[in-house]
């Protein structure tokens, strides 16, 4: 059988930068008997087919039945025609996709038709970390108004920190062939894109087409803590509802401001040390296990900590005059720049408080996370 190689994630944990090395390297893999795939539907902006969410969204219902064929018979057709022992799928999203889709074993059968067996990669990160990243990518996507605080509040015994769960059911579609490799790794120091092509055994057919500055090529870098709390305060301002087009392009334009002006050296972090230690004990024992099938050592022996940096986070402290004259600047100039209109302050209020009243009551009733864990 040859090897399909299903990359499933964690989110968060430099997912783009490795589809993007493996993107542009698409017209020199087959030299070295590999398959990256292109599956987004005909007609797709270029960029759907940096990774392979296409096939995710097809396979967990997101996308019409009249796309799923289309996507499910261009893989079909990739893996007919390819004479690769090798084909890679990446999609970050696969790793918190609830069971009853049937992803895993939905691949697994589309695989062994055309003679490859399924194996798994996955990239972790301490769950308090991977919280923290959360956080920030939702404040992008302009969903919070809480601090981060509140955020675990609500999250902090989330599934998707139940990483042993996670990889279950792809862990039984794969026989077992579960490569994990953890963002920051007590064994080395090299970067992250190298030690995953030399985890999975293709140093020696990537190692030359990559080069070195493509294993530590980085990418989808992380909001920071003034541009954070520019978003609080324009989800207060209800922006999200008056965007043309996905919420993303509000957070992606409060951090091109910020980064031109000099703001945010450092990413978010969110200060909240009590969870800390309840999410470091809630979680021992999936992280165990975990790192028991993926290493057969404990998980401290193998996932470094990340440096011990000071939380900068700016909600509900009290902010420097000149900190708070540049979060000002980049509200204003977001609402200019994208035509917001700033609504009368009860109507924002009553309005936040009804959505955010529903939100909870969909949470509860396990609707607004229909497709992924919670």
């Amino acid at each position: 059988m040859r090897r399909a190689i299903i990359h499933i994630g964690m989110p968060r944990t430099g997912s783009t930068a490795l589809q993007e090395v493996l993107a542009g390297l698409r017209p020199r893999l087959a030299e070295a008997g590999l398959l990256y795939p292109e599956l987004a539907p005909p007609g797709s902006h270029p960029d759907r087919d940096v990774n392979h969410q296409p096939l995710g969204e097809v396979l967990d219902g997101r996308r019409p039945r009249a796309e799923r064929s289309v996507v499910l018979g261009r893989l079909d057709e990739a893996l007919r025609r390819t004479r690769a022992d090798t084909v890679i799928l990446s999609y970050e999203d696969f790793s918190v996709q609830r069971p009853r889709f049937g992803v895993p074993e939905t691949l697994r059968e589309i695989l062994a038709r055309r003679g490859f067996a399924p194996e798994v990669l996955m990239v972790v990160k301490p769950p308090f970390a991977f919280l923290n990243s959360a956080y920030a990518h939702r404040a992008q996507l302009i969903r919070e108004t809480g601090s981060f605080r509140d955020y675990l509040a609500l999250h902090w015994r989330s599934g998707r920190i139940d990483y042993r769960a996670l990889v279950a059911p792809w862990a039984e579609a794969a026989d077992g062939r579960v490569t994990a490799v953890p963002l920051a790794d007590r064994r080395s120091a090299e970067p992250l894109v190298g030690r995953i092509v030399e985890a999975l055994g293709l140093g020696d057919r990537l190692g030359d087409l990559i080069g070195a500055q493509a294993a530590g090529y980085r990418s989808n870098r992380s909001s920071g803590p003034v541009a954070v709390e520019a978003s609080r305060r324009l989800r207060a301002l209800r922006v999200h509802r008056q965007v043309a087009g996905h919420p993303r392009r509000i957070g992606h334009a409060l951090d091109e401001a910020a980064w031109a002006r000099g703001l945010d050296p450092e990413p978010f972090r969110g200060e909240a040390p009590e969870y800390r230690a309840r999410i470091e004990t809630h979680t021992f024992e999936t992280r165990e296990r975990f790192a028991k099938l993926a290493w057969g050592q404990s998980w401290d022996a193998v996932v470094a900590p990340g440096r011990d940096l000071p939380p900068n986070e700016l909600a509900h402290r009290t902010i420097p005059a000149q900190t708070e004259a540049a979060i000002a600047a980049l509200v204003s100039e977001t609402m200019r720049r994208f035509g917001f209109r700033e609504p009368a302050p009860l109507l924002a209020r009553s309005a936040a408080r009804i959505e955010d009243g529903a939100m909870g009551l969909a949470r509860l009733a396990g609707w607004e996370s229909r497709w992924r864990v919670c």
